[in-house]
């Protein structure tokens, strides 16, 4: 799959995510709630006054949705974070202390206990969207 290569197709991505996660389908809702549980690496944004995160496996592939991130099998996060880093302008996503209390706030919001760390028990790191 081809990757993002401007804010509007991250923002897009974004979007699709959102709505994923406020679905009337289950399946959907949950599908999406697991990506933001088992991410590594986050775009963070401000939305309807709350800190929100949006998992770069996801958002850093072009025009993506549910079948194509299943069907999606050499999806990693290193073809997608340096595409991420390149459109935001900034090198790489880091840790930050006061982001990563927002998504464990938000995990909680959407109805899960967040994980200790990310996938593989690797630190979450963080793009700020501006």
């Amino acid at each position: 799959m081809e990757v993002i290569s401007n804010v509007k197709e991250l923002k897009e991505n974004i979007t699709i995510l959102e709505n994923y996660l406020t679905s009337s389908e289950g399946e959907i809702r949950e599908y999406a709630s697991s990506r933001i549980k088992n991410g590594t690496c986050f775009v963070a944004y401000l939305s309807q006054g709350m800190m929100k995160f949006a998992p770069s496996r996801f958002i850093g592939y072009k025009n993506n949705s549910f079948t194509k991130h299943e069907n999606n099998y050499g999806k990693d996060g290193r073809i997608t974070n340096p595409a991420i880093s390149k459109t935001l302008r900034v090198k790489l996503p880091v840790f930050n202390t006061e982001l990563e209390e927002q998504y464990k706030k938000y995990c909680i919001f959407l109805g899960f206990s967040p994980r200790k760390s990310g996938s593989f028990g690797v630190t979450r790191k963080y793009w700020n969207l501006p």
